[in-house]
């Protein structure tokens, strides 16, 4: 294992030079997605300091050492700081202040530290989004992000096939097939041994493969049908609730913003009434559902979800401005744990961290928190759905909008069923693709603004004309 992280070093010292002095910096933001997702810390790591630092964190020092660099020469998209910038800021200034003005050493047995749910959460997706908002973009960079992301999806989706099958020898990396690693393990759960975060990536993907069908018309049909029906393989076998409703609400969004007419009708009426169907006559089953465990432990996990809302109900109650302070939440909850007034099983959830990323964050930092936190979401869902409704705009950057909504929908659910935050894969993919996005919405406003004329060299986004006329 040495020897081979040996070669990767060396290599990667190659490639980042190359990266540094000639490299596409969108690529190697694409490229840390992947290496967060397959050479994590499962892969190979080490802790300096408290914290873990692993073959994709120091390849993000590299990248953020690459972008310095082009920067210095001139290579980089000249931004100013726009205001859902400063919103993002504050946010995450906020929690960092939260963080630190409470117990941040010492952490509940188990959990992960304040300062490392601090950094995977918010501060490499901080990152990753700043990157998105100073890459030169262009008609063939943005569809390069879809291309790459739709090229990984396959990858993801025979993962997925391999592990569902029991085909362990079959899987790349080698952890994917150790039981005692991750959650999930006998669902489909991918690299990042984790079936949410799978499912996440996995969803998006199979938007930018719908996606990648404008760039190959002659193919597309052949493509899609080859592909889309392991993609949704791949996604069943999750065996995740909040996986499907996410790429549910994903699929209605995308094919509403990209079919027209009678088409269009059909498809929406058509995935409707399935929905409907399926959520009536299988709703005992899909509550029931059979993962790892017992069909009772699946029902137990649901049932403690309102025991997680109940505690977070009583703890914003006690401190609805600020909360209990950032990564204080499996802490903080153990007093409310004996309240014997309400027919809940509260002592179920003593030692599982918060599945609410909404819940978790109003409660450990209050009102102020989530305000900023929603305030954030919503800014980028209403460009997004701008940016995809735009008539007038290139198809690239329509495309895009309809990625980044489709992406926004995959999270919410997510945050609904879990807390994703304590790793930096999804907030990393939902971060990077909210920064690409923010970029392209503000150029198209410029670009459109008779204000901004004198401007307009800086800002305009350099698609080359491109056969397909809209979505």
């Amino acid at each position: 294992m040495t020897f081979l992280i040996l070669i990767a070093v060396a290599v990667g010292a190659v490639w980042g030079a190359y990266l540094a002095l000639r490299g596409s910096l969108v690529a190697g933001c694409l490229l840390y997605l992947v290496l967060a997702s397959c050479f994590g810390p499962y892969f190979w790591s080490v802790d300096l300091a408290g914290i873990t630092f692993s073959l994709d964190r120091f390849y993000l020092v590299a990248l953020c050492g690459a972008f310095a660099f082009q920067w210095r020469l001139g290579r980089t998209a000249p931004q100013t700081m726009a205001p859902l910038d400063w919103l993002l800021l504050g946010l995450v200034a906020w929690l960092t202040l939260s963080a630190f003005t409470h117990d941040w050493r010492s952490p509940a047995v188990g959990d992960v530290p304040v300062i490392q749910h601090l950094i995977n959460g918010y501060y490499i997706p901080l990152t990753l989004y700043f990157l998105g908002r100073r890459l030169p973009l262009n008609e063939a960079s943005v569809n390069g992000v879809q291309t790459g992301l739709a090229v990984f999806g396959v990858y993801l989706a025979a993962i997925g096939l391999l592990e569902a099958a029991g085909q362990w020898s079959l899987v790349f990396p080698r952890y994917i097939a150790a039981p005692e690693l991750g959650l999930h393990f006998g669902r489909s759960r991918g690299p990042m041994v984790h079936a949410v975060s799978y499912g996440v990536y996995l969803a998006t993907c199979l938007v930018c493969v719908w996606l990648w069908r404008e760039r190959v018309a002659r193919h597309g049909g052949i493509l899609l049908a080859a592909l889309i029906p392991a993609f949704l393989a791949a996604l069943f076998f999750t065996k995740t609730r909040t996986v499907w409703l996410g790429a549910g609400a994903a699929a209605l969004l995308t094919l509403g913003l990209t079919l027209k007419g009678r088409v269009r009708n059909a498809a929406l009426a058509s995935m409707a009434a399935a929905a409907l169907v399926v959520g009536v006559a299988k709703m005992d089953s899909i509550l029931g559902l059979e993962r790892e465990g017992t069909v009772a432990d699946t029902r137990h996990s649901a049932d403690m979800r309102k025991s997680f809302t109940y505690v977070s109900w009583l703890m914003f109650c006690d401190r609805p401005i600020a909360g209990f302070g950032f990564g204080q939440f499996a802490s903080a909850k153990l007093p409310y744990l004996g309240d014997r007034s309400v027919d809940l099983n509260l002592e179920s959830i003593r030692g599982y961290v918060h599945h609410n990323t909404f819940l978790s964050v109003l409660t450990e930092t209050g009102l102020v928190g989530l305000a900023l936190f929603l305030g954030v979401f919503y800014h980028w869902t209403r460009r997004g759905w701008r940016l995809a409704r735009d008539a007038g705009a290139p198809p690239g950057m329509r495309r895009h909008g309809v990625l980044w909504l489709a992406v926004l929908a995959i999270a919410f659910w997510q945050m609904l069923g879990h807390e994703i935050t304590f790793t930096p894969l999804d907030m990393s993919l939902i971060f990077f693709v909210g920064g690409i996005g923010v970029t392209l919405a503000e150029r198209r406003m410029a670009a459109a603004s008779p204000a901004c004329r004198e401007f307009r060299p800086a800002v305009d986004f350099a698609f080359s004309p491109s056969p397909q006329s809209g979505l």
